[in-house]
């Protein structure tokens, strides 16, 4: 009778474990090497990632137009969010006490990094702006670098149209 009481119980134990087991996030094979910190679904390639504050911290949103990578980026959505071990340093989902809300998209991923403090608000809000400025200024040079088709010969200015030096009137020369 000990013997069958024992292993019911047993039975149960593991049952509820395996049960709870299934409700876990999944988890990056690979937070332990510290590769997962570089997989970060808003810079994996085909991916377009637009963050904007709102009034309880950021919303993120990444979208792809190829469904194998809109698969990819909800998965790794999943993983890289339910983990700190998983994220950057400057991830704002780091922020302590943040709360972090995914959902799927028809297209990607939304999601919403949100705190319960002005304090903690304003730390996510921050975080979230100097990682998606960093890679802002890159952009914006090869964009400026384009577009600028004439320069002064004295070197004081560029344009996209010809025309005369705004600071010192010289004729715009076409560059090679």
């Amino acid at each position: 009778m000990k013997n069958t009481l024992f292993a019911a119980l047993i039975l149960t134990l593991t049952s509820g474990l395996a049960m709870a087991e299934t409700k876990k996030a999944p988890e990056c094979p690979m937070a332990k090497s510290k590769m997962c910190a570089r997989l970060c679904p808003e810079k994996m390639k085909g991916v377009e990632t637009v963050s904007k504050n709102t009034e309880k911290g950021v919303e993120i949103t990444m979208t792809a137009k190829d469904k194998e990578v809109i698969a990819k980026v909800q998965e790794m959505a999943l993983v890289h969010y339910n983990a700190k071990d998983t994220m950057e340093g400057g991830c704002p989902g780091r922020v302590e006490g943040a709360q972090v809300k995914i959902a799927n998209t028809e297209t990607g991923v939304k999601v919403e990094i949100n705190g319960t403090t002005p304090e903690m608000i304003k730390k996510i809000q921050d975080a979230s702006m100097k990682e998606h400025k960093a890679a802002a200024p890159k952009t914006v040079k090869k964009a400026a670098g384009k577009t600028a088709k004439y320069a002064c010969p004295m070197g004081c200015a560029t344009s996209d149209k010809p025309g005369k030096c705004p600071k010192c009137g010289m004729e715009m020369k076409e560059k090679k």
